[in-house]
């Protein structure tokens, strides 16, 4: 179990053992490497990236639970050390600052109060029809793509179509869904990846550009409000005691133009992947809709999107016997935990009618659970009612490797080739 307390001399790992083999941006093998760790190294130090690594469940829902003494000041950190090129154009280009994942209380609670009056499982839920109007366009663009003898699942399909469902809530044009959507990777992979020095120079010139069309969209909508995020927040800005500042509103838009769809595309392509890879899972929610919700429940424990998450102790912790201390980076393998034997009996078995598959970690818990949770949800139930029901025989291309991102947190595969009929 893990504890958190003062150690009068902080321990550190050797660099050898599985922190040596453990190979952070690198999702092949990736569950089976986490397997191997929660029973001969539960905790381990990985010197690629400085963090210490914890696999097991029991040890990762405390320290995301306690709010208190683990920061999240982490969570948006780049995993990769920006060179100085970079560091200079985000500086003089950008003024975004912490507001919801990588903010800690009392800021984190004084802002959610304001944005969860927004995004809430009732604005999601009404949003549902118009969800439901976008999954069968983006299945009617699907159809077109099969022209060329097969599709792409993530391109063609789940690619911008979170995106899209997003902009209802953002008041953004569809016709900008491409250009956000170039700008989110590069801000994914200059956060969790490890880019080249040059990447790192387009990638932060592209997040200026991003945070430029948030700064006029908030300029905008304090001119000329809409029904939508942004000027929710400006309008309501008031609750927060301070009241929320230009800045802090832009710098929220910003956060929500990423993990709003980002997680969602990755999500969607796993459960395509993981459904129609187990034949008889899919044949059984073509069968029966109501099996879906559940499919999705053990999709997000299967293959989330999101397999590692960060963390940074505010004094010296113990966890799982080894001494981490005071402000040292943490990553939490949420992918690891939702595997955990203890858990999940037979983990690395694909079975939509497990019955506690909702107990997974990843939308996280506590503080920062992910205020989302319940739109990417709904979104990927619509998505799998809406393909089941039109394409129940679509089937992966065989012999395909899936290639996945390079990150240290999201997942997801990048291609996902198949037939329709």
């Amino acid at each position: 179990m893990t504890t958190l307390h003062s150690t009068a001399e902080p321990g550190t790992s050797a660099v050898d053992g599985l922190g040596a083999e453990y190979q952070p941006f690198d999702h092949h093998g990736m569950y089976d490497f986490f397997a191997r760790a929660r029973t001969a190294e539960p905790v381990f130090f990985c010197p690629e990236i400085n963090y210490w690594v914890v696999t097991r469940r029991e040890d990762i829902l405390p320290l995301l639970q306690d709010a208190e003494r683990m920061s999240a000041e982490i969570a948006l950190a780049p995993a990769t050390p920006l060179s100085p090129e970079a560091t200079a154009i985000l500086k003089t280009g950008m003024t975004a600052e912490p507001t919801q994942v990588n903010c800690d209380p009392p800021k984190h609670t004084r802002i959610r109060a304001v944005a969860g009056r927004f995004l809430n499982m009732k604005r999601y839920a009404s949003l549902e029809p118009e969800i439901r109007r976008l999954a069968r366009e983006a299945l009617d663009e699907l159809e077109a793509s099969q022209d060329r003898g097969q599709v792409d699942l993530v391109a063609d399909l789940v690619y911008e179509f979170p995106a899209r469902v997003l902009f209802l809530l953002m008041g953004i044009p569809v016709e900008d869904a491409p250009k956000i959507k170039t700008w989110a990777d590069y801000r994914l992979l200059m956060t969790f990846g490890n880019l080249s020095p040059e990447e790192q120079t387009r990638g932060a010139r592209d997040m200026v550009a991003y945070w430029q069309y948030c700064v006029d969209l908030v300029s905008d909508r304090n001119a000329k409000p809409q029904d939508d995020y942004a000027s929710f927040l400006i309008e309501h800005r008031h609750q927060a005691e301070p009241p929320l500042s230009d800045n802090e509103v832009t710098s929220l838009v910003f956060g929500l133009l990423l993990a709003g769809h980002e997680t969602t595309t990755n999500l969607s392509a796993n459960a395509l992947l993981a459904l129609l890879t187990h034949r008889d899972s899919w044949q059984a929610i073509c069968k029966d809709k109501s099996a879906i919700p559940a499919a999705v429940e053990e999709v997000l424990r299967f293959a989330s999107s999101v397999v590692c998450w960060r963390r940074r102790p505010r004094i010296d912790i113990d966890v799982c016997g080894v001494p981490i201390p005071a402000g040292s980076n943490i990553l939490l393998a949420l992918g690891s935990a939702n595997y955990d034997e203890d858990i999940f009996p037979e983990p690395d078995r694909f079975d939509i009618s497990r019955t506690n598959a909702r107990e997974h970690l990843s939308f996280g818990r506590g503080t920062h659970f992910c205020i989302g949770a319940p739109l990417a949800r709904l979104e990927l139930t619509v998505l799998l009612e809406e393909i089941t029901a039109r394409f129940p025989d679509v089937a992966l291309i065989e012999d395909q490797t899936p290639e996945y991102i390079r990150t240290i947190a999201f997942r997801g595969p990048k291609r996902l080739f198949a037939t329709l009929r």
